[in-house]
């Protein structure tokens, strides 16, 4: 039966259910058994590749993860099965038990927080490939048992669940997180290849036993059957080898070029980039003549001019397929004088690289002084220095992930050379890869174990570019998708760190308003009096700290707001009752208001009273001074309508009025840069606003807070320098402008 809300309530059993319920159990579990051998054997397949790529010996640590992941996926797939076989079990139990949902309120151990944001992850990705098959598939296995809708989170083919198998099938296994990441998203993979197959063999047994037949099941998007490891790869050497003996070797590049850049010929040209490109072209051509010469000849290079070197116009210009091959030459081993170009500051990075390009001709049988590398390609390769050059200076990379983003600048001038449009479309894949990896490496210092994970991560990758790029831009594309899986689990603890970060600052924020408030409140009723220290001790330490919980509790409306004004103001005017014997007996009256304002700070019992004793004496020996007629009367009313005044002078800053309203307008996520201490600029992230005090909030990229200043303060920094603001948010494009900014300082 439906209720009114159209769901399922609960019925009885189908008859037969049990055998329904087995047929459907043994066909999951024979298929979901072999996605987990396909996961497996995936990830050994990886691994082993890593392997082979870094000739990895005894005792290497690629090696170790291979040898401890081969002596656990038996106990995993295994434990698989036993997880399969348990969630079937546990939803057929709740015919019996017949109790409610239950609701998971469990903490997760630390230690096993990044295989639960693997689970989340999976669990996403099935949903999104066939949540509506895989609810409509709920809904049956809830009405073949008689349960109601409300279990139909429960069922044992649900998204979460399928997730889940995995994650206590690595119950007690041992292996780096980064294996663990690898095995969940090769499970992923493997599984969203056989939902069809999954659901589709579920479904049909209970279809034909008549459980809700008339309920429409969407077919899950079918996606093709991987093919089994050696076909393609026998197939793909055969035809290498064939396409090799019958083209000529530098036909066979051009094609292979020709090919690869079809394959990005739907890339989208942005007509800003174009101009951004054209313009920081010339400023590089008018740029080159100046300073070229210069640095060559600091250098000791081959571009120097002067001596027996050959007139520019009647040396061998190389061709593109030449250029490529002496980059490749440079690409495993970078040139010692490259490195040094990229600690040193005075030194040009793009001729260093020029210099050791026209170095390495002789591996091509041309002299280095007869030879010229083409205008359009000296562009790209001068471009990628300028690019790498302000990387490495201007971001905040520590001297682990300088070197690092060394190795990259021989890959990525190939890149360009190669495709031009790596400057033209922020949608290249070289592009994106670069951005992932600054999202990883920058400001990372390796504090934990999950951001040194980040960084073993970006690693890895740019071993995998130095080692297999050789003309096929593909390779940016598929490193970049590894890269930003990576990037996106890892943002998951950002965004946790980032959301405690504004809770944090928010609850200072409301504390320190309270705080004011309650201080305005004491100061409109004391003014400049002098009151006995006693009772001034039990105003400024006791009753403005249980004000500010009345605000931060129940607030200034609340009755209890009211009260403690009143117990202030009543307290105030014993002071000057007469006799002075008679106000002993007054403060006794207030005896319970004040124990109440002494428990909220931790005052009880005896040390209650005894202070209470204390303020009564005060009271009685207190002598009011002549009152002043110049003196106004202050109300509570105008101290707490005062609002709160600015931490900080603003006509002592200097800033530019038009930054602060640059400032006022930014979005909540926008990207500055700011100074730190080793001379380059961290990038931090706008998180919140606050209400109270109208400061802005900011984080780094692990979702620390790292500043908290006004409009006014921030504008102060980018005037002095110490802040950077960019139209752009990606590295990428943040670093093209600042070539261009530098190149134009040049000519100031």
């Amino acid at each position: 039966m439906i209720d009114e809300s159209g769901n399922l309530m609960p019925a009885a059993p189908f008859p037969g259910h049990d055998a329904v319920y087995a047929s459907v159990q043994s066909a999951s579990r024979s298929l979901l058994d072999r996605v987990m051998a396909n996961a497996v054997a995936a990830t050994d397949t990886f691994l082993y590749d890593i392997c082979q790529q870094d000739q990895s010996g005894i005792g290497s640590p690629n090696l170790e993860n291979l040898r401890l992941f081969r002596s656990v996926s038996q106990a995993i797939e295994h434990q698989y099965s036993r997880a399969l076989d348990s969630g079937f079990a546990a939803f057929r139990r709740k015919l019996k038990s017949g109790d409610a949902p239950a609701v998971d309120l469990s903490l997760v151990d630390m230690d096993d927080i990044d295989d639960v944001v693997n689970a989340e992850l999976v669990t996403e990705a099935v949903m999104r490939s066939s949540g509506d098959v895989i609810n409509a598939t709920a809904q049956r296995f809830c009405a073949l048992l008689g349960l109601p809708s409300a279990e139909k989170a429960s069922s044992p083919l649900s998204e979460r669940k399928l997730a889940e198998y995995l994650r206590g099938a690595l119950v007690g296994v041992q292996l780096p997180t980064k294996i663990r990441f690898m095995l969940f998203r090769n499970y992923e993979s493997a599984l969203i290849a056989a939902l069809s197959s999954l659901l589709e063999e579920a479904n049909e047994p209970m279809v034909k036993a008549g459980v809700l037949p008339h309920l429409a099941t969407p077919r899950p998007t079918r996606r093709a059957e991987p093919p089994k490891p050696e076909a393609p790869a026998v197939a793909a050497e055969q035809r290498a080898h064939s396409e090799r003996a019958a083209v000529p070797p530098e036909a066979a590049a051009s094609t292979q070029r020709q090919r690869e850049l079809g394959e990005l010929s739907d890339l989208p040209i942005g007509s800003a980039e174009q101009a951004l490109f054209l313009e920081i072209c010339d400023y590089l051509h008018n740029w080159r003549p100046q300073h070229e010469r210069a640095a060559a000849a600091h250098a000791g290079g081959f571009a120097a001019a002067g001596g027996s070197a050959p007139a520019p116009g009647s040396r061998h210009r190389l061709s593109k397929n030449e250029t490529i091959a002496l980059l490749s030459s440079m690409q495993r081993l970078l040139p010692e004088a490259v490195s040094s170009a990229m600690s040193a500051s005075d030194a040009s990075l793009s001729s260093s690289l020029k210099d050791a390009m026209l170095g390495n001709t002789r591996k091509i049988g041309l002299a280095p002084d007869a030879v010229e590398i083409d205008r359009e390609d000296e562009d790209a390769v001068d471009l990628v220095g300028m690019l790498f050059d302000v990387l490495i200076t201007e971001r905040d990379f520590r001297e682990e992930a300088r070197q690092l983003m060394s190795r990259l600048v021989v890959p990525y001038a190939k890149a360009a050379v190669l495709d031009r449009r790596l400057f033209l479309t922020k949608a290249h894949p070289a592009r994106r890869l670069l951005n992932a990896l600054a999202e990883a490496i920058e400001g990372n210092q390796g504090d934990g174990p999950q951001e040194r994970e980040l960084l073993g991560k970006a690693e890895a990758t740019v071993d995998s570019l130095v080692a297999g790029f050789n003309e096929d831009i593909a390779i940016f594309e598929t490193l970049e998708q590894e890269m930003r899986a990576y990037l996106d689990q890892h943002r998951r603890r950002v965004d946790m760190a980032e959301k405690r970060a504004k809770e944090a600052q928010r609850g200072q924020e409301r504390l320190e308003n309270a705080r004011m408030l309650a201080a305005r409140e004491l100061e409109a009723r004391t003014g400049t009096a002098e009151l006995p220290s006693v009772i001034q001790d039990f105003f400024s330490r006791y009753w403005t700290h249980h004000l500010s919980m009345i605000i931060l509790r129940e607030g200034e409306d609340s009755a209890a707001w009211g009260v403690a004004l009143k117990l202030a103001d009543d307290l105030i005017s014993v002071l000057g009752w007469q006799p002075p014997e008679a106000r002993v007996a007054a403060v006794q009256q207030l005896r319970l208001g004040i124990e109440t304002v002494l428990s909220s700070s931790g005052v009880l019992s005896d040390s209650s009273s005894a202070l209470i004793q204390k303020i009564a004496e005060s009271a009685a020996h207190y002598q009011a001074p002549a009152k002043s007629a110049e003196q106004p009367a202050t109300t509570a009313h105008s101290a707490a309508s005062a609002g709160l005044h600015m931490a900080f002078d603003k006509s002592a800053l200097d800033f530019d009025p038009r930054d602060v309203e640059y400032f006022k307008n930014l979005p909540v996520g926008a990207w500055l840069q700011m100074a730190v201490g080793n001379g380059g600029f961290a990038p931090i992230k706008l998180a919140w606003i606050s209400p109270i005090s109208a400061r802005l909030m900011f984080v780094n990229r692990r979702g620390v807070r790292v500043l908290v200043v006004s409009v006014e303060e921030l504008a102060e920094m980018k005037k002095h320098g110490k802040l950077i603001v960019h139209a752009e948010e990606n590295v990428f494009e943040q670093t093209l402008d600042r070539v261009l900014h530098r190149l134009k300082a040049d000519f100031s």
